[in-house]
């Protein structure tokens, strides 16, 4: 067995998956196992896996584990700066949703710090109570949380009243109005010029 795995390994694990070994590695080199149908060694590797594979997964927890604690404790500092912030691009965000956040941030900050300490007293080759799936479950859940809050957009200031957009000249004149037109003076109606001046008065003839 390799070495790196030899801490995470309780002694009863270790001797049954020595035995299994032992057993599947005569059984390969048999006759049967030597003539035998795909089905029977893919039986033979499952049954292996499922007593190695608890081991394997207790030794990779421990580096994984690690990093999303560190990923899980930047998202909170990052969201408890912004919800503490009197940056002016947040000064919009009413106080009791800030607080809500902080709220949450602590809440989330609390069951970690109390789950770091329940998994250091916990021997490494006994099954995690504190997982990487676990930590980034709760990541992902203050995310969810605080981001619509802190995202808020900032409201459009409002419009001053009795303002009024003003409006293109798009009217159309009123048909009924369109042949309507202002009478002309009496005169030559073809030549289109004023009426003559009036001539001398008639004499009157003996």
């Amino acid at each position: 067995m390799d070495e790196r795995y030899a801490s995470y390994v309780q002694s009863a694990e270790k001797q049954k998956l020595l035995a299994a070994l032992q057993e599947a590695e005569d059984w390969l080199y048999s006759e049967e196992g030597e003539d035998t149908v795909k089905s029977a060694y893919v039986a033979r590797l499952d049954a292996l896996k499922a007593l190695g594979d608890p081991i394997t997964f207790r030794y990779r927890e421990t580096e994984d584990r690690q990093k999303a604690i560190s990923q899980l404790r930047e998202t909170l500092n990052n969201y408890m700066a912004q919800a503490t912030s009197t940056e002016e691009k947040l000064a919009h965000i009413d106080e009791k949703d800030k607080q809500s956040v902080v709220e949450k941030v602590a809440t989330v900050q609390k069951w970690l710090e109390d789950q770091i300490v329940r998994q250091a007293e916990r021997p490494k080759n006994i099954d995690p109570v504190l997982t990487s799936a676990d930590i980034e479950k709760k990541r992902d859940e203050i995310i969810y949380f605080a981001t619509p809050i802190l995202t808020k957009p900032k409201p459009k200031p409002p419009v001053p009243s009795g303002t009024q957009t003003p409006k293109s000249r798009t009217d159309t004149p009123d048909p009924a109005s369109a042949g309507t037109q202002a009478p002309k003076p009496d005169g030559d109606a073809a030549s289109g010029g004023a009426p003559p001046p009036p001539g001398p008065p008639e004499m009157d003839v003996d």
